[in-house]
């Protein structure tokens, strides 16, 4: 039987925010997060920043109708003294389950209560809680993980779940199995970098804030060079979105946009600037033949991201 606390999302608006129900617009992105992660499409980083909190995760099992089951870890390090008084430095990442439910309008998410580290609950809320605001923050929304007692029957889908799961709290548990410190290490830690970086700059209204290559003269030139032989909200937005999708910019305010490119400002609005570049509209640019033609024109800086 497993020893769960419970909290309930509460979905808010962030200053980049576009309106809409939270039951719908929020829940609903929230759920295409955990499916596109639990899917392997997009890498769901599982992290507070400002604390160096990461931890990492893995699906239980599949995605059973909006419900997630996730182990999550933390990436610490422990030393001990050998035989020789050497210092030995072990992995250390046992792990707790993590449920989230998203039927419930307000989705409620329950934490498994950790009999080795008590500190693990809080830890492991206030990790989700900003990793989650932090995705969410691209389409407007930002939770809040407030502790919830909830009724037999709001817990009975979670419990039903957890038991086809055997995995008593005692027995030995571990992550760095199945991940590897050379993968942990490595690219969650460098992902971490890049988000913490990104998300540094999203007030600014200088585009070579948003740059994210190391050359942020080139880049800002080369999207010069494109921009002025292009009419149309789209034609105009296609080689910004393939800058941002290759994670060579980071998705810039309107103002700094314009503020760069101020012979924009009468060829695209701000609405359609912001529907353009939102990178959860995966639909702008699918099949798009000019979309991918912009491998070729980037391709100086897209060789020296990847070498």
């Amino acid at each position: 039987m497993y020893n769960f606390s419970y909290f309930k999302c509460r979905f808010q608006t962030c200053e980049l925010g576009i309106g809409g129900t939270p039951s719908l617009q929020g829940k609903g992105a929230l759920v295409d997060i955990l499916n596109a992660d639990s899917q392997e499409n997009r890498f769901f980083i599982f992290a507070q920043t400002p604390k160096q909190l990461l931890y990492y995760h893995e699906y239980a099992m599949p995605p059973q109708n909006d419900m997630f089951v996730m182990r999550a870890a933390n990436n610490r390090v422990r030393e001990f003294a050998g035989d020789q008084f050497e210092v030995i430095t072990q992995a250390d990442h046992p792990y707790v389950y993590v449920v989230i439910d998203a039927n419930p309008d307000e989705p409620l998410v329950a934490i498994e209560n950790c009999k080795i580290c008590k500190r693990a609950k809080d830890e492991v809320r206030m990790v989700l809680e900003y990793s989650f605001s932090r995705d969410l923050g691209t389409v407007g929304w930002k939770v809040k993980l407030e502790p919830f007692e909830p009724k037999l029957e709001e817990t009975s889908r979670i419990t039903r779940l957890m038991a086809k799961i055997n995995d008593p709290q005692d027995s030995e548990r571990s992550l760095e199995r199945m991940y590897g410190i050379k993968k942990t290490d490595f690219l969650i830690r460098n992902c971490l970098r890049s988000k913490a970086k990104r998300s540094a700059k999203r007030k600014s209204d200088e585009m070579r804030d948003y740059v994210l290559f190391s050359d942020k003269e080139l880049v800002i030139e080369l999207l010069d060079e494109e921009l002025k032989k292009l009419r149309g909200a789209k034609n105009i937005s296609r080689p910004v979105r393939f800058l941002q999708d290759h994670v060579v910019i980071d998705r810039a305010t309107y103002e700094a946009f314009i503020k760069c490119y101020p012979y924009m400002k009468n060829r695209i609005s701000p609405s359609r600037y912001n529907d353009y570049t939102n990178p959860e509209k995966k639909d702008h640019y699918k099949n798009d033949n000019l979309y991918y033609k912009y491998q070729e024109t980037f391709s100086a800086i897209l060789k020296d991201i990847t070498e």
